[in-house]
């Protein structure tokens, strides 16, 4: 997935932005999030929360598997990911 000689493409560090489908009750839409690496895991971030420490935190993620992780040759910085995903916050 990942060329560790390409310094753009290192997602060892940072917030990253993914294309993505989301699967909303009985919907599929096509969206963008940010996603980061926590620890070994790649996380999806659906929403952020203000810690009383006054930074920002992950508040609500799902993982994401690496191999269906995709480098978006149009957009440095942005991934493309073909699996489905569906939202915890909308279940019917």
């Amino acid at each position: 997935m990942i060329d560790d000689d390409d310094d753009e493409s290192d997602i060892e560090h940072g917030i990253y932005r993914v294309m993505h489908t989301l699967i909303v009750g009985h919907e599929r839409r096509t969206v963008e999030n940010d996603f980061i690496l926590q620890g070994d895991q790649l996380l999806l971030v659906l929403e952020w929360i203000h810690r009383p420490e006054g930074d920002i935190w992950p508040g609500l993620t799902l993982p994401l598997d690496e191999e269906l992780l995709d480098e978006d040759p149009s957009r440095p910085g942005h991934f493309l990911y073909s699996g489905e995903l569906v939202d915890p916050r909308r279940m019917q």
